[in-house]
């Protein structure tokens, strides 16, 4: 079990190229897709899971369609 910025650093040194970043991290738990446990104001992340989420990510049912067209603009 590790805090979030703990985590991060555990990622970060095994990989010191990772593109996870700490907001990232906090954007899945506040989200619900990471599962976590609360220990007064702290996060804590099993890293065990953290790392079979990363391998094996949820994928999203629901598939996103674009918001509009793009156009040329006729200057």
């Amino acid at each position: 079990m590790r805090s979030i910025k703990q985590a991060i650093q555990v990622i970060r040194d095994q990989d010191p190229e990772s593109c996870i970043s700490e907001w990232w991290l906090r954007q899945l738990v506040n989200s619900g897709k990471l599962k976590c446990h609360r220990a007064g104001n702290k996060v804590l992340i099993d890293l065990d899971f953290l790392e079979e989420f990363l391998r094996n990510p949820p994928v999203d049912k629901e598939i996103k369609q674009p918001i509009g067209v793009l156009r040329k603009i006729i200057t």
